[in-house]
């Protein structure tokens, strides 16, 4: 595949409109857009030139179409991603692969070794201009030894109720990223899992079975302490940082602010912009970096960086942190195909 330019976008949503502003940014064409709400695929369709499917089918059948992008919602990833990869066209799915650890399975058993190394996921995270840095730093021993790992993601507001119950949870739905982000740094495996949570925030989030304030202690196998805090709300913006502490110093990936101003007046010796509000504001440039890679890897065949074994490790850290929190001890991990009966 030596030009790899038409994409079917199956999803017109929020998710779906983020990434159909990042191919436009990275080149490629939307040559056909799906969506179970056709309103919505026909407002997005008016405003890129891209044909209206009456099916994700035949949205990525569709000629002209050399790559498909799956934005719809989590429990129609595994049928699509199938589809797309018999097809034989390049998949970049968005977060999580499934809806649970056991579709996650089913789903790389379908398509097979190959082809899920070839399922591009859609954790955009790793692809902030931050968060990579510090990635690269600690690769680089910039630091020394990686001691802890201190991840915090902050939503500036919860949720609509009506979404809490098809979440699948926020260990599955926010903090996902995190745990992939942590992998990625630390690039050795986790032993074990212990999860803390309550519904703090919102209480109506507790009684819909949910929680809205986390926190996970991860332990690595060299030693290395993660910890992951997680909140639906948060004051002050959307708050994003990761902080690697090791043997001979330490990396911050800070919150990006409004602006370069800083502003001193009587009683405020220095008071600097606030910090971003909006996700798409924030990793904004992510999604264009992450949909150049997925064309990248896809014309030449590569493959993916982010595949769908990460997105089968993440869910497992999260089935993990879901048994742990509901257990209230610790949960040893050996391995993705390791049961949890109590989920």
């Amino acid at each position: 595949m030596t030009r790899l330019t038409g994409i079917a976008l199956l999803g017109a949503g929020r998710m779906g409109q983020v990434h159909a502003a990042a191919m436009a940014a990275a080149g490629a064409r939307l040559v056909a857009v799906y969506d179970p709400v056709t309103r919505v695929a026909d407002a997005l369709a008016s405003r890129t030139g891209a044909a209206v499917a009456p099916s994700a089918a035949a949205a990525i059948h569709h000629a002209g179409v050399d790559a498909v992008v799956i934005a719809t919602s989590s429990d129609t990833h595994v049928e699509l991603v199938i589809e797309a990869v018999n097809a034989g066209k390049p998949v970049l799915c968005e977060k999580p692969l499934a809806s649970s650890l056991a579709a996650t399975r089913r789903c790389i058993a379908a398509i097979g070794d190959q082809a899920a190394r070839q399922v591009f996921l859609g954790f955009n995270r790793r692809f902030d201009r931050g968060h990579a840095g510090l990635r690269e730093a600690v690769h680089a021993g910039d630091i020394g030894r990686l001691e802890q790992l201190t991840i915090t993601s902050r939503d500036p507001l919860p949720p609509p109720l009506e979404y809490v119950p098809r979440s699948g949870g926020l260990f599955r739905d926010m903090m996902i990223h995190d745990f992939d982000m942590a992998r990625g740094i630390l690039r050795q495996e986790l032993v074990s899992v212990t999860a803390h949570g309550s519904s703090i925030v919102d209480p109506e989030i507790g009684k819909l079975g949910d929680i809205d304030t986390a926190s996970v202690t991860l332990l690595a196998e060299d030693g290395a302490i993660v910890t992951i805090l997680n909140s639906r709300r948060c004051a002050f913006g959307f708050d994003q940082r990761i902080e690697a502490f090791g043997a001979d110093g330490m990396v911050v990936s800070d919150n990006p602010r409004q602006s370069g101003l800083t502003r001193y007046r009587p009683g405020y010796p220095g008071t600097p912009a606030p910090i971003l509000e909006f996700f798409m504001e924030r990793y904004g440039e992510s999604y264009a970096a992450e949909i150049r890679l997925f064309l990248d890897c896809a014309r030449e065949g590569r493959d993916m960086p982010v595949n769908a074994y990460d997105g089968l490790m993440a869910a497992y850290l999260a089935e993990a942190a879901t048994l742990s929190l509901k257990l209230g001890k610790t949960i040893h991990l050996t391995g993705p195909d390791q049961e949890f009966d109590h989920v």
